[in-house]
């Protein structure tokens, strides 16, 4: 199970403050929209808000996308990014939710504040697992 992303694939992913989530509504148009996640070289999560249409649409199609792309302005060359194919979870309390929690933790200290955290059953995490990816870098398409 799982993707064989480069070791540096793995460090650009787990660096980008946000990415892109693709979901399907009921007439299967697609939604894309930023998340805050982490990646722990397995699995990507992400805290959401408990009502939001993101949840409803993971839970009736949990096949779901994620982009992670940078670029410098300046020097296009430069351009990368990976793109994820996986199947979504929504974690809601347990030993894996607090480990997605405190990874969240780590990365965005704002969820450590009175006025940005939560406790566990609170708020939803969303885990990916990997199914594919595409990679491109140079305006080039690498699988």
């Amino acid at each position: 199970m799982g993707i064989k992303l480069t070791k540096a694939d793995k460090i650009f992913v787990q660096q980008l403050p946000v990415c892109r989530l693709a979901t399907a509504t009921e007439d299967c148009e697609p939604v894309v929209r930023p998340v805050w996640p982490v990646f722990d070289g397995i699995f990507i999560y992400f805290a959401s808000d408990p009502d939001t249409p993101k949840l409803e649409q993971i839970e009736a199609n949990p096949q779901v996308s994620v982009v992670f792309d940078d670029y410098d302005e300046n020097n296009w060359s430069t351009i990368w990014g990976v793109r994820i194919q996986g199947e979504a979870e929504i974690l809601w309390k347990g030993k894996e939710y607090q480990y997605a929690h405190s990874l969240l933790k780590e990365k965005f200290p704002e969820y450590q504040t009175e006025a940005g955290g939560w406790k566990e059953g609170d708020m939803p995490i969303v885990k990916i697992t990997p199914t594919t990816f595409t990679r491109w870098s140079q305006g080039k398409w690498k699988k």
